[in-house]
Order: C-alpha cells, then sequence, then structure tokens
C-alpha cells in the first residue's frame, strides 16, 4: 500500500515561508540550545536572567528548578520541530503559538521584576544578556501574536457545505 503524505508540500503550504522558518527552524534550535544550558551550565543561565546573580548565588538544591526549566524548553523544541511540522491547519499553529506567546509575556513580566522598570524600559541600560533574551522574546513574540491575529495567512478557506 503506498504512503500518503500527510502534510502539503512547502510551496503549497497555507503557512508563510516566514513563519515556517521562524517556528519549524530556528526557535526549535534556540531553545534546545536552552535545554543544554540549563542541564549544564545553570550558573551562565541564572546569570544571563540576573545581573545580580553569581555563581555564588547558584544552590545545587535549585538545580531541579533548571531540570524542569528544561523539559519546558524541550517541550516548546518538540511542539515547534515535530507538532506544528506535522500539520499544515493553522488552527493547531494558532493553538500552539498563542500558549507560548502566553509564556512569553509572563517571561517578560519575570525579566521586568529582576531588573526594574528602569533597566526593562531602557536599552541603554541593557547588556547583551538582556538583548539577547529580549530580542528573543520581542521578535519571535511578536510574530507569535502577527500570526495568532492572521497577519499574512490570506484569506480563511470556506468550508464544503455537506
Amino acid at each position: 500500500m503506498p504512503v500518503v503524505p500527510t502534510t502539503m508540500p512547502a510551496s503549497s503550504s497555507p503557512i508563510p515561508r516566514i513563519y515556517r522558518i521562524l517556528f519549524l527552524y530556528f526557535e526549535p534550535a534556540a531553545a534546545f540550545g536552552g535545554v543544554v544550558i540549563n542541564l549544564f551550565d545553570p550558573i551562565q543561565y541564572l546569570q544571563s536572567l540576573s545581573p545580580a546573580a553569581s555563581s555564588s548565588t547558584y544552590s545545587p538544591l535549585t538545580q531541579p528548578i533548571y531540570e524542569q526549566l528544561a523539559a519546558h524548553l524541550l517541550f516548546f523544541a518538540w511542539s515547534q520541530a515535530i507538532v506544528l511540522r506535522s500539520t499544515n491547519d493553522t488552527r493547531v499553529w494558532k493553538a500552539i503559538l498563542f500558549g507560548m506567546f502566553l509564556c512569553d509575556v509572563i517571561h517578560l513580566f519575570a525579566s521586568y521584576r529582576i531588573l526594574g522598570a528602569e533597566v526593562f524600559m531602557n536599552p541603554t541600560k541593557w547588556r547583551w544578556e538582556e538583548w539577547v533574551n529580549f530580542v528573543m522574546l520581542y521578535g519571535p513574540g511578536s510574530l507569535r501574536l502577527a500570526f495568532c491575529a492572521g497577519i499574512g495567512l490570506g484569506r480563511p478557506q470556506k468550508k464544503a457545505k455537506r
């Protein structure tokens, strides 16, 4: 019995190329990088988010938190690289990407709390870590929201009447 593909070829996909590149390739790779850092160098991760953190701030008692965060990031990578790749249904894409956008909002809130308004709202005071963090949140987060709003997706297909 011949194998029937379950997804359309990329050229006929209703998902625009910019979204596919970002959400199927770039972000899963970045999330997997976060998995590796959290598992093997949690001090670096802590210091990238909290300017006041030092190696003495880290406690091995908190390692399960970093491992749980690594699991969360691995789920993000899987959801994007595997689940989104398995369908061209924009409803599935929107459901996953909006959930990730909600995580972005909480991540930004946590950054605001640790940095304070004076640093958070003033890019001239950001360290390179804040630049990486915020570019990785605002850029993809904005595109997640744009996708969920239907920007660039064209007109929805009308369902055939039965």
